[in-house]
C-alpha cells in the first residue's frame, strides 16, 4: 500500500546500501502497481530509471533523490486515482441523467398525473404569464357556475333558514367575482393578480404569492358551498337532486389539491 512509501526522516549517517536497495525497491513497486491499476505504460518507470542513473553518474545525494521520488510517486498514484474517480463520477451521473429521461423521477409523475386531472376543466385565458392552474381552475369554477350552481343554489335557499342559522354566505354575489366579467373576461377576483403579472417592478416572490391567494379564495368558497349543503343533509334532508351537482365540486376541490384550504 501507499502508506508504506514514506520519505526518509533527515539524519546525519548517510543511507546505507541495505537501505537504498529497499527504497528502491518500494518506488519500483510502486510504479508496477500504477502500471497494473491504471493500465498505463511502464514510461514513468523509465524516466524514474534514467533519474537513477543520472543520480549516481553525477554522484548526487542518494537520500534527497529517494525522497524526492518517494513524493513524486505517491503524488502521480494519487492525481490518477483521482482521475478515475472523477471519471467513474461522471460515468454514474450521465447513467442517472439518462434514467431519469427513461422514467420520470415520482415527483415528475404526480406533477404529470395532477397536470392531466385539471386540464379536463375549461381553461379560461387571462395573461400569457398567468399560473395554467389558476386558469383552469377559474374554468372549473365558471363551469360549475353555469352548469351545476342553480340546483345547489335552490337546495341552499329553501333550507338555510332553519338548518344554516348563522351562515350568511351571499353565494351568488361571491360567485359572481370568481367567473369571468368586463371587457378582458378577467374575474374580479384575478383583477390583481393580472395587474401584478404586468409589472416589471414586482418581484417573482409577489407575485407567487398573490397567486397562491388567487388559489385560496377559489378554494373557501367551493369548500363553503360543499360544507353547507353536507350541514343540511345532516339535518336529515335528501340530497339525492344535488347529488350530480355536489360531485361536480368534490371532484373540482379532489384534483386541485385545495381540500385544506378551507376558512372554517
Amino acid at each position: 500500500m501507499m502508506a508504506v512509501l514514506k520519505p526518509f526522516s533527515r539524519r546525519k549517517q548517510k543511507l546505507s546500501e541495505k537501505e537504498i536497495e529497499a527504497a528502491l525497491s518500494k518506488i519500483r513497486g510502486e510504479y508496477d502497481k500504477y502500471i497494473v491499476t491504471f493500465h498505463k505504460s511502464a514510461a514513468l518507470k523509465d524516466e524514474f530509471e534514467r533519474r537513477y542513473r543520472n543520480a549516481l553518474i553525477e554522484s548526487r545525494d542518494l537520500e534527497n533523490f529517494l525522497n524526492e521520488e518517494i513524493v513524486a510517486v505517491k503524488s502521480i498514484f494519487h492525481h490518477q486515482n483521482q482521475l478515475k474517480k472523477d471519471q467513474l463520477a461522471q460515468i454514474e451521473k450521465a447513467r442517472l441523467k439518462e434514467k431519469r429521461k427513461e422514467q420520470p423521477d415520482f415527483a415528475d409523475r404526480v406533477l404529470e398525473q395532477f397536470k392531466q386531472k385539471i386540464t379536463a376543466y375549461p381553461r379560461i385565458k387571462i395573461h400569457n404569464d398567468a399560473s395554467y392552474e389558476i386558469e383552469h381552475l377559474y374554468g372549473a369554477i365558471s363551469q360549475f357556475e353555469k352548469l351545476h350552481w342553480p340546483v345547489l343554489d335552490n337546495f341552499i335557499a329553501e333550507h338555510r333558514s332553519w338548518a344554516l342559522r348563522g351562515e350568511n354566505s351571499d353565494f351568488n354575489t361571491e360567485l359572481w367575482r370568481f367567473t369571468p366579467s368586463g371587457d378582458k373576461g378577467i374575474p374580479i377576483v384575478l383583477e390583481k393578480y393580472c395587474l401584478l403579472l404586468d409589472s416589471r417592478t414586482v418581484t417573482l416572490k409577489e407575485k407567487s404569492i398573490e397567486a397562491q391567494q388567487c388559489i385560496k379564495s377559489a378554494a373557501f368558497i367551493l369548500n363553503d358551498i360543499l360544507w353547507c349543503c353536507k350541514e343540511i343533509m345532516k339535518k336529515g334532508i335528501d340530497g339525492s337532486n344535488i347529488e350530480k351537482s355536489l360531485d361536480f365540486v368534490q371532484n373540482i376541490i379532489s384534483d386541485f389539491r385545495i381540500k385544506d384550504l378551507t376558512n372554517r
